[in-house]
């Protein structure tokens, strides 16, 4: 008999390997990089799923499938703008960094501060790749925490 601990477990482990089989959110990054990235994006899902526990299993698969697409929207920006935004001229900073902010409040439902908003865009050209990571991973992980 499949028990809901069951259940949880393989929609863990289902989450899990569509996160690593979609390999265009990490060829920006380094191994370290990746690893970080992805530790969030499983405890996030992680804690999607266990929020599926109570609810029916189409509602189930269809609440994970949305939380899986926007994690791994939001990873794949996260992989994109390491390597872009040093370089971007302001207004395509300032552009792509709305959407990676919009796309990190539609996730968690939090919005970032306006200072680091202003700080990560003006003071771009001067982080490398590992710096704007950092920034960029700092941000996500803060607003998960915050929920």
């Amino acid at each position: 008999m499949t028990t809901p601990t069951d259940i949880l477990q393989q929609r863990r482990r289902l989450a899990e390997e569509q996160l690593i089989g979609d390999g265009q959110w990490r060829d920006n990054l380094t191994d370290d990089q990746a690893q970080r990235l992805l530790v969030w994006a499983r405890d996030y899902v992680a804690q999607a799923i266990l929020q599926t526990a109570v609810l029916p299993p189409a509602d189930a698969e269809e609440a994970l499938d949305e939380t899986l697409t926007a994690v791994t929207h939001l990873m794949r920006q996260v992989n994109d703008l390491t390597a872009d935004l040093p370089g971007l001229d302001e207004e395509t900073a300032v552009r792509r960094w709305q959407a990676f902010l919009k796309a990190a409040q539609t996730l968690t439902g939090s919005s970032a501060d306006p200072k680091e908003t202003e700080q990560l865009v003006y003071l771009r050209q001067t982080w490398d790749n590992e710096a704007t990571f950092t920034q960029l991973h700092q941000l996500i992980v803060s607003e998960q925490e915050e929920e």
